[in-house]
């Protein structure tokens, strides 16, 4: 499955120097007329087929700013992700490079068309690319059409097969016609031969030489039936090996897809996965009544002087608030003073970075430069009294001792540099200090923050209280005027008393409640972990890895077993024995020798027979009836043989389109089933059938009733059409899927169908990428458009 990550454009049409970025799904792509939808589409093709070129007088695309023709695009082709780029319209430059570790392919071209294969750009535009244009030639539509198709999708290497019985089946055709009145050859030559016989069945008695003759005649004649067939059975036989050649290129396309099949996947199981997402749902909900319950007890309930007048409980919350308050003001200043006492021990109060680890290796390790000296000293010494050469060994020791010296010397001189010459002992004792600095300004950042905003909660409890005390607000002591409020409050707590009671009461009760829901969620968690441990993962997204890992393995089992399906069970034994495709060639080759010797054979014995004829011809010469009978002869033998190539060709034709329906796997019932489905859809359930009468779409409604599909409405033609497409796409998502291209294709649909037809493409879009180019985003989400 292919899916297209990104394009960037260079310049190609109206579009230049642009990026679009896709969704992996669902992709809208809204712009007015002129803006460059089609533009962008054809961009895609050409990225992928190749641009167009003027041949045909086609548009080609040219920048319309002098940009470089061109660009690249970003394509996901079953996990392995790389960007294709194209450059140059006349001598276009294609370069393909994996982007998980940047290597270029070798030979892209190849490595491109193997990806794409079996589709050319034929046939990608006849699946995967359709427009407004392309809707409005429904009328021309023909079953044989898309039969053919499905054959050359599903069939390895049918498209060739195809050409070759369109050329017998023409040429057979040239020649024979099953109307009475027909007037080809073979037609004519029918008609001349009855009417000699006709002629002859009048004549008198026949002449006994010419008898005898016509015997041997026929004898020649019959050798040269026999020698025909001869050659007819090694025709086939040679056409029997073709076709295992094909059926063994399927049956090594699967024996290696068997190899990549693993017998002992883990295989992740629908309920777990099911469980998990409930598991989801149910922690989410109980840590939200946990949180509920939690700002439900740290705030008070507040009751007006109506309900409970009793305000004990919320003054001593508030209490404890604005003591949380003082306690948490001093902390600030505590943390501001060892701040700005850290800060004033460097120069402008500003803190330098910590030492790296390198820093710290300086200045812990001793200097080595001095034993160095020492050493080169005495080795100089001795030296110098003993072996005097040596003496420059000292010296060069010399020079690296003060190399090293000097070269600690600087970093540590920067390193004081950076701390306001600190010394080595003082700039080690404030490496903590500096590295908790950061975390420091951030925790006091945090307490300016909670003291306005628990200031702010203050005042704002407070002030109703006080209102209602009559009270005034005039200063930040915020104990006091609590404490006077709480007096106040005194001399009305005896009447609110059991009010007071019941509140406690529901604290009682969500504390109880907290402790259920905490007992609960641990009990989904241990749940979680059970499913997670089970398939050794630490987390949802690795289930999900290991689910899409299953996918793509049935994925390839289903391709391996639908390679087997294509593959004759009665040629499965040859296939097995064949070691290579010498052996095939070498059989064929023979075969192929002693078809020319058979033909060889076939032709001596035609030239015996002419000689013959001949010599028949000059014995009847001046009889009539002989030289009619003759030449009545020599009318059936060349009507046999000529009747016989022609029921060879037929046959032919007949049988390799039977043997390409066999490999297809009945790819076209299964289209017209998915078609019908998609139809009956779209006409809100009017239609319920699809039939192909032989190269025709007859439609069929709810009252049994059958309409050609010229019958229809343009928008139920176009409906029509488009659910063939869709269906097309499905059936060969076996064998190749790409994104679905549709521009403005819905513009006879009425609003409700064109509503089916959008939910319908964001449901496929969940397993093929599919991008709809519209002018109008009335009928579409707004989630995943790119305006144009």
């Amino acid at each position: 499955m292919m899916k297209i990550k990104q394009v960037v454009i260079s310049g190609f049409g109206r579009l230049s120097q642009q990026q679009f970025d896709f969704t992996d799904d669902f992709q809208v792509i809204v712009g007015h007329n002129e803006s460059g939808k089609s533009t962008l589409r054809a961009f895609i093709v050409g990225m992928l087929f190749g641009f167009p070129t003027k041949k045909g007088h086609t548009n080609v695309y040219d920048p319309k700013d002098g940009s470089q023709y061109g660009g690249s695009l970003v394509a996901d082709f079953d996990g392995t992700v790389v960007r294709i780029t194209r450059l140059g319209r006349t001598q276009s430059e294609l370069s393909i490079t994996y982007l998980s570790n940047q290597i270029s392919v070798v030979d892209p071209e190849k490595w491109l068309s193997e990806h794409l294969a079996p589709l050319t750009r034929e046939m990608f535009d006849h699946i995967f690319n359709f427009s407004q244009q392309d809707l409005a030639k429904v009328s021309q539509l023909k079953a044989i059409d898309l039969q053919k198709l499905l054959l050359n999708i599903g069939a390895v290497g049918s498209e060739d097969w195809l050409e070759v019985t369109k050329d017998i089946e023409k040429h057979a055709d040239k020649q024979f016609a099953q109307r009475t009145t027909g007037k080809r050859p073979l037609n004519l030559a029918s008609k001349q031969y009855q009417m000699h016989a006709d002629s002859l069945a009048t004549k008198g008695n026949e002449v006994t030489a010419y008898v005898l003759a016509e015997k041997q005649v026929s004898e020649y004649a019959e050798s040269l039936l026999q020698s025909q067939a001869t050659v007819q059975r090694l025709t086939h036989k040679i056409q029997d090996l073709h076709i295992l050649a094909q059926q063994y290129q399927l049956y090594q396309s699967a024996l290696a897809l068997k190899e990549q099949l693993d017998i002992n996947r883990v295989i992740v199981s629908d309920a777990d996965i099911a469980t998990l997402q409930r598991v989801a749902v149910i922690s989410d909900m109980h840590h939200e009544k946990l949180a509920q319950l939690d700002e439900a007890i740290q705030t008070p309930t507040k009751v007006s002087r109506n309900e409970n007048d009793d305000l004990s409980s919320e003054l001593s919350a508030l209490q404890v608030k604005a003591r949380y308050l003082k306690n948490i003001v001093a902390d600030r200043a505590t943390l501001l003073t060892k701040l700005q006492h850290l800060q004033n021990k460097f120069f402008q109060k500003q803190l330098p970075a910590p030492l790296t680890a390198d820093e710290r290796k300086i200045i812990n390790n001793k200097d080595v430069a001095l034993p160095i000296a020492v050493v080169a000293i005495i080795i100089g010494i001795i030296a110098f009294l003993t072996i005097k050469p040596l003496v420059i060994i000292a010296i060069l020791m010399g020079f690296y001792a003060y190399y090293l010296f000097q070269s600690r010397q600087k970093q540590l001189h920067r390193i004081q540099s950076r701390y306001g010459e600190m010394s080595l002992l003082d700039i080690q004792s404030v490496q903590g200090a500096i590295s908790e600095a950061p975390e420091q300004q951030q925790q006091l950042t945090r307490l300016e923050t909670a003291i306005l905003k628990n200031k702010d909660q203050l005042i704002l409890q407070l002030e109703p209280i006080a209102q209602r005390f009559q009270v005034t607000m005039q200063s930040d002591d915020f104990e006091a005027l609590i404490g006077h409020l709480n007096r106040r409050n005194d001399q009305e707590q005896l009447r609110y008393q059991n009010k007071t009671l019941l509140a406690s009461q529901e604290n009682q009760q969500r504390l109880t409640d907290i402790k259920q829901h905490q007992t609960q969620l641990a009990q989904q968690l241990e749940t979680r972990q059970n499913i997670l441990q089970k398939y050794h993962v630490t987390n949802e997204e690795d289930i999900d890895r290991l689910k899409l890992e299953n996918i793509d393995y049935l994925r390839k089992k289903q391709r391996y077993d639908d390679l087997m399906k294509q593959i004759d069970s009665e040629k499965l034994v040859q296939l097995r024995q064949i070691k290579n495709d010498n052996d095939l060639r070498k059989q064929t080759l023979l075969t192929q020798q002693e078809l020319e010797k058979k033909q060889q054979e076939t032709l001596n014995i035609q030239t015996k027979l002419s000689n013959l004829q001949a010599q028949q011809k000059q014995r009847t010469s001046d009889d009539a009836f002989l030289r009619q009978q003759q030449d009545l002869a020599d009318e059936r033998t060349v009507l046999i043989d000529q009747f016989g190539d022609y029921l060879v060709e037929k046959m032919v034709v007949k049988w390799i389109n039977h043997a390409l329906q066999l490999a297809s796997q009945n790819r076209f019932p299964k289209m017209s089933k998915m078609a019908m489905i998609y139809f009956e859809k779209l006409t809100g359930g009017q239609y319920v059938a699809i039939n192909f009468v032989k190269e025709d779409l007859v439609v069929v409604n709810q009252k049994g009733q059958q309409f050609n599909v010229i019958e229809l409405s343009t928008g139920t033609q176009e409906q029509l059409y488009t659910a063939l497409r869709l269906a097309l796409s499905d059936v060969i998502s076996d064998i190749i899927s790409l994104p679905l291209l549709i521009d403005d294709g819905f513009v006879n649909f009425d609003a409700p169908r064109r509503q089916i037809m959008l939910t319908i493409l964001q449901e496929n879009a969940k397993q093929q990428q599919i991008f709809y180019f519209t002018t109008s985003d009335l009928h579409v989400e707004k989630m995943n458009m790119i305006r144009l």
